[in-house]
C-alpha cells in the first residue's frame, strides 16, 4: 500500500517537472526570436553583436564625455 501511495506523487512531480521544461523551452524560443528581430532591425550579424563593447564600458566613456562638455561648456560661459 506504501508504493501505491507513492505513485500518485510521483506523477505529480514528473507533471510539474514536464510543465516547467515546457515553459522553460517556450521561453528561451520566445528570447532567441527576440534576438533576431533586434539584430534584423540593427541590421547588425552575430558577429558585430558579440564585438559591441559592454554596456558597462560604453557607460563609463559617455560619462568622460558629458563631464568633459561640461567643463568645456562652463569655460565658455566664463
Amino acid at each position: 500500500s506504501s508504493v501505491s501511495s507513492d505513485r500518485p506523487e510521483r506523477s505529480r512531480n514528473a507533471k510539474a517537472q514536464a510543465r516547467h521544461r515546457a515553459k522553460r523551452k517556450a521561453y528561451i524560443e520566445q528570447l532567441e526570436q527576440t534576438v533576431t528581430k533586434l539584430q534584423t532591425a540593427l541590421a547588425l550579424s552575430p558577429d558585430q553583436v558579440a564585438a559591441l563593447p559592454p554596456p558597462t564600458l560604453r557607460i563609463r566613456q559617455l560619462e568622460q564625455e558629458n563631464a568633459k562638455l561640461i567643463r568645456e561648456n562652463d569655460d565658455m560661459r566664463r
